[in-house]
C-alpha cells in the first residue's frame, strides 16, 4: 500500500506538472495576441499579487484546519483559472487568471512542503523535503515538454481548457490520505514570530527571492526572445525540461547534504545557478541553450531543497505551516517584480540580451554573502 506521503508525494508531481503545462505557453500566447513585453511582464507576474495575500492565511489556515482540504481547494482554483484562461481573448483576462491562480498556489504549495515536514523522522526532514522537492521538480520536467507538444498539435485555448479538466483528477489521491500528524496551535503565538526572526529563516527567504527575481525575469523574456527568433513551443518546453529533469537527479542528495550544512548547500547552489545564468547570456538560443540548462538543473537541484532545509528544519511543529507560507512568499515576490522588472529593460533597451546579463549577477552577489556565514556555522 502507498504510503500517504507518497501519495501527497504523487499528487504534488502531477500538480506541478498541470501547472507547468500552462506557464512557460502565457508569455508567448501573449506574444501571439501583439502583447508588449511590458505588458507580459506584467501578466506573467500578476499571480504573485493575491499569492503574496493568501499564502499567510494559507499558512495559518494550514495549521489550525487541514492541509489537504486546503490542497483540495487549490486544484479547484487552479482548474478555474485555466478554464479563464481558454477564453481570455485580451491581457485584462490573462491577469484574472493568473490572479486566481496566485490564489490556488497560496493555498496548495504551504500545506504541501508542511505535510512532507510533519511526516518525516527525526534527523529527516531535509531528506522528505527533497523526496518533495524532487516530485515538484518532476512536475516542472514533464509539464513543459508536455505543454509545447499539446500547444503545436492543439492550440493555445484547446491546451489550457483540456488541462484545467486533468488537473482535478488529483483530487481523489489526495482525498484518499489521512491528515497529517501536526500540533494545533490555538492561537496565534510566540512561536510564529520565533521562526520569522531566526536568522537560518532570513537567509533562506532572501535567497529563494532574489532566486526567483532573476530565474523568472529571464524566463519570461527568455520565451518571448526565442518566439521572436521563430523557435516553437517545443524549444522553450525543452530548455525547461532539460533543466527540471537534471534538478531531479540531485535534489535528494542535496537534501541529505542539507541536513547536515544547509547554509552551505544553499550557497552552492546559487553560484552553481549564477553560473547557468551566465551561460543563458552567451549562448541564447539552441542547441547550446540546453548547455545552461543542464548547469541550472544542477543549481537549482542543490539550492531548493537547502533552502527549505535552512527555513524549516528548526521549525516549531505546529507552526510549519505558516512559516512555509511566508517562506514560499519569496518566490511571489520574485514572480511580482522580476518579469515587469526586466520587461522594463527589455523595453527601454530595445535589447533582451540586456535582461539576460543581469540574471547571474543576482544569485551570485547573494552566495558571496552567504558563504562567510556558512563556513562560520555548521548548521
Amino acid at each position: 500500500m502507498i504510503s500517504y506521503n507518497w501519495r501527497l508525494n504523487i499528487a504534488t508531481m502531477l500538480f506541478f506538472t498541470f501547472v507547468q503545462v500552462v506557464v512557460p505557453l502565457i508569455p508567448r500566447y501573449a506574444v501571439a495576441m501583439g502583447i508588449q513585453p511590458f505588458m507580459i511582464g506584467l501578466a506573467s507576474s500578476s499571480i504573485s499579487v493575491t499569492a503574496i495575500t493568501f499564502r499567510p492565511i494559507g499558512g495559518l489556515l494550514s495549521d489550525k484546519w487541514s492541509r489537504k482540504n486546503l490542497m483540495v481547494i487549490g486544484i479547484a482554483l487552479v482548474s478555474a483559472s485555466y478554464i479563464v484562461l481558454a477564453l481570455s481573448r485580451s491581457v485584462d483576462t490573462i491577469i484574472i487568471s493568473r490572479l486566481l491562480e496566485g490564489v490556488a498556489v497560496a493555498l496548495f504549495i504551504p500545506s504541501s512542503i508542511a505535510s512532507a515536514i510533519d511526516y518525516a523522522p527525526q534527523g529527516r526532514v531535509g531528506e522528505f523535503l527533497g523526496w518533495r522537492s524532487l516530485t515538484i521538480g518532476a512536475g516542472f520536467s514533464l509539464g513543459p515538454a508536455l505543454g509545447g507538444f499539446m500547444s503545436e498539435v492543439l492550440g493555445y485555448n484547446n491546451t489550457f481548457m483540456i488541462t484545467a479538466l486533468l488537473v482535478l483528477t488529483i483530487i481523489p489521491l489526495i482525498m484518499s490520505c489521512k491528515e497529517a500528524p501536526h500540533s494545533v496551535p490555538p492561537k496565534l503565538t510566540k512561536e510564529y514570530l520565533v521562526g520569522l526572526r531566526s536568522l537560518r529563516f532570513i537567509l533562506a527567504f532572501v535567497s529563494l527571492m532574489i532566486y526567483s527575481v532573476a530565474w523568472m525575469g529571464l524566463l519570461t523574456f527568455l520565451s518571448a526572445y526565442l518566439k521572436l527568433q521563430n523557435y516553437g513551443d517545443l524549444e522553450i518546453g525543452l530548455f525547461v525540461t532539460i533543466q527540471a529533469a537534471t534538478s531531479l537527479m540531485i535534489r535528494v542528495f542535496a537534501g541529505r547534504a542539507a541536513d547536515v550544512r544547509p547554509c552551505l548547500t544553499t550557497s552552492m547552489g546559487l553560484f552553481v545557478i549564477s553560473v547557468a545564468f551566465f551561460a543563458v547570456y552567451l549562448f541564447e538560443v539552441p542547441p547550446l541553450l540546453y548547455i545552461a540548462s543542464l548547469i541550472l538543473g544542477l543549481g537549482s537541484g542543490i539550492h531548493i531543497p537547502s533552502s527549505q532545509t535552512l527555513a524549516l528544519a528548526k521549525a516549531p511543529a505546529n507552526s510549519r505551516g505558516f512559516l512555509s507560507s511566508i517562506y514560499t512568499m519569496g518566490l511571489d515576490v520574485g514572480n511580482l517584480s522580476g518579469p515587469p522588472l526586466f520587461g522594463i529593460l527589455v523595453e527601454s533597451t530595445g535589447c533582451y540580451q540586456v535582461a539576460f546579463s543581469i540574471s547571474p549577477v543576482l544569485p551570485l552577489i547573494l552566495a558571496l554573502i552567504l558563504l562567510p556565514y556558512a563556513l562560520k556555522n555548521k548548521t
